[in-house]
C-alpha cells in the first residue's frame, strides 16, 4: 500500500515539474525582444507643408476639396462612424477660400494633422488617421509636380529611450525614403574589393536574440 502511494505520488511530482518546465521555456521563448531599425528623411508638420507657393496654392485648394469631397460621398454612402469620424476630422480642408492667404492654407492643412498620446520615458504617441494622411500629401506632391520621394509614413514619437535622441518627439513626423534621396558610387577601395571578389553588393540582414 505504501509503495504504490509512493508511486502515485513520484508520478505526480514528475508531472509537476514536467509542466513547469514546459512553461518555462515557452514563456522564454515569448520573452524574446525583437529589435530593428529604420531610417528615412523625417519633415514636421510645418516643414512639410513648406511647399504651398503663390504658384500652386489653386492646384492645393483644389485637391484638399477633391479628397475631402471624396470622404463625405464614401460618408454618405456608407454613413457609420468611422466615416462621420474621418469627415469631421478633415473638415480643416473643406471650403478653403480661394482668396486665402499661402499661410492660411498651410494653416488648413495643418489643422488635419493630429497627434495623440504622450512623450514620457516609455511613452507612446500616433497620428491620428496618418494612412489618409500619406494619401492626402502624396495627392498634394503629384498634382503639384514636385518630384519628390514617396511618402512612406506618418508617426510620431514618444520615447527617446524607445526610438531615439535624434527624432522630434510628440510631433508628426513625414518619413520619406532616404535611399530615392541620395546617389552612391563606389569609393576606391569599394573598386578595389570589387575587382577581388567580383562584385561589390550590398546585404542586409535582421538579427534576433532572446
Amino acid at each position: 500500500m505504501i509503495s504504490s502511494e509512493f508511486a502515485f505520488i513520484s508520478i505526480c511530482f514528475i508531472l509537476f515539474v514536467s509542466t513547469l518546465l514546459i512553461a518555462f521555456s515557452f514563456r522564454k521563448k515569448k520573452m524574446g525582444t525583437d529589435i530593428y531599425s529604420s531610417k528615412g528623411i523625417i519633415a514636421d508638420e510645418s516643414e512639410v507643408v513648406r511647399f504651398i507657393n503663390g504658384k500652386n496654392k489653386k492646384i492645393v485648394i483644389q485637391t484638399c476639396q477633391e479628397f475631402y469631397d471624396e470622404l463625405l460621398d464614401q460618408y454618405k454612402e456608407n454613413p457609420d462612424e468611422w466615416g462621420k469620424h474621418l469627415v469631421d476630422d478633415f473638415d480643416g480642408i473643406n471650403l478653403i477660400s480661394t482668396k486665402a492667404t499661402i499661410a492660411e492654407v498651410r494653416k488648413a492643412l495643418q489643422s488635419v494633422i493630429k497627434v495623440k498620446g504622450e512623450v514620457a520615458k516609455y511613452g507612446e504617441c500616433y497620428v491620428e488617421n496618418s494612412e489618409y494622411l500619406m494619401d492626402l500629401f502624396n495627392k498634394l506632391f503629384e498634382a503639384c509636380d514636385l518630384d519628390v520621394p514617396y511618402l512612406e509614413n506618418v508617426v510620431a514619437f514618444g520615447s527617446a529611450r524607445y526610438n531615439g535622441y535624434d527624432v522630434p518627439l510628440g510631433v508628426a513626423c513625414f518619413v520619406f525614403s532616404s535611399n530615392e534621396c541620395f546617389v552612391r558610387t563606389l569609393s576606391e577601395e569599394g573598386e578595389n574589393l570589387k575587382k577581388m571578389i567580383g562584385h561589390c553588393d550590398e546585404t542586409e540582414w535582421t538579427e534576433i536574440s532572446y
